[in-house]
């Protein structure tokens, strides 16, 4: 790690000078992209850079799938982020970049923010009954996968700057709109401090306990897509679905988008 620094911190130096070859991206011959020093799998499922929050009530029950991290870079340049909404939620956006902005990110977590020099601390504490929320980044080049979270007594602001700097660096920010995305379901008792919304499967063509095995999701596409994903993101997590006098909680995973969610089908 400490010899990466250094290189980025020469790269940058050279580019600063006019020192840089005019065409400094290769092959990296396992199917990566080299820039330079810093190189990644060109694969899109791959994750070359996350910040996420980690943990609280409901993390581990299915409204808890529904999670999107703060923003993902993955290796064929995407990056997806979220941002507030008018309703007091999150909205997502998405981009590509070029490996130059990329590593130019990396160059402000490594050189800038010392990025390796914290550790993921929380796998190392004793276990509790209490899930504590907390932030995690983590950054993956060069075939080196490195992670730190908050238990490492970042220095003030070190999360909020990083992830602000994500979500700032695509050149042409777009409002996403899944295309497919995994549904599941359970039956869950009303609870009258959750909002609830009204489905009618004649109309929508969608019963809501079709998705409810846990070990089948559905896959959706078309306009429920759209509208389950639109009511997910005006509302909190835990919102109820009363369908027929039933009541549902939902997840809705997005390939790519929503954390661990799975691959799409294949076509």
């Amino acid at each position: 790690f400490a010899l990466l620094i250094v290189l980025i911190a020469s790269m940058t130096v050279l580019a600063a000078c006019g020192g840089a070859a005019d065409d400094t991206s290769q092959s990296a011959g396992d199917g990566g992209v080299e820039q330079g020093v810093v190189h990644w799998p060109r694969d899109p499922q791959f994750i070359l850079f996350r910040a996420e929050v980690i943990g609280g009530d409901g993390s581990d029950t299915i409204v808890g799938l529904n999670n999107i991290p703060r923003c993902s870079i993955y290796g064929d340049g995407r990056i997806v982020w979220t941002v507030p909404n008018q309703s007091g939620f999150e909205d997502v956006r998405f981009d590509y970049l070029s490996d130059e902005v990329i590593i130019d990110f990396v160059n402000f977590l490594v050189v800038t923010n010392r990025f390796y020099t914290y550790d993921a601390v929380f796998e190392r504490t004793v276990p509790t009954v209490a899930q504590p929320v907390y932030e995690k980044l983590s950054l993956n080049v060069n075939d080196s996968e490195h992670s730190t979270d908050a238990f490492a007594e970042w220095p003030s602001g070190f999360y909020s700057d990083i992830v602000e700097r994500c979500g700032s660096i695509a050149p042409t920010p777009r409002i996403f709109e899944p295309q497919g995305a995994w549904l599941t379901t359970e039956m869950v008792e009303y609870n009258p401090q959750s909002p609830t919304e009204y489905w009618e499967p004649e109309a929508s063509g969608l019963n809501l306990a079709d998705a409810s095995d846990p070990d089948s999701k559905l896959w959706l596409e078309g306009s429920n897509v759209l509208i389950l994903w639109d009511v997910m993101r005006t509302n909190p997590p835990d919102i109820q679905f009363n369908q027929n006098g039933m009541y549902y909680q939902l997840a809705l995973q997005v390939p790519g988008v929503t954390i661990n969610a799975p691959l799409a089908p294949a076509q």
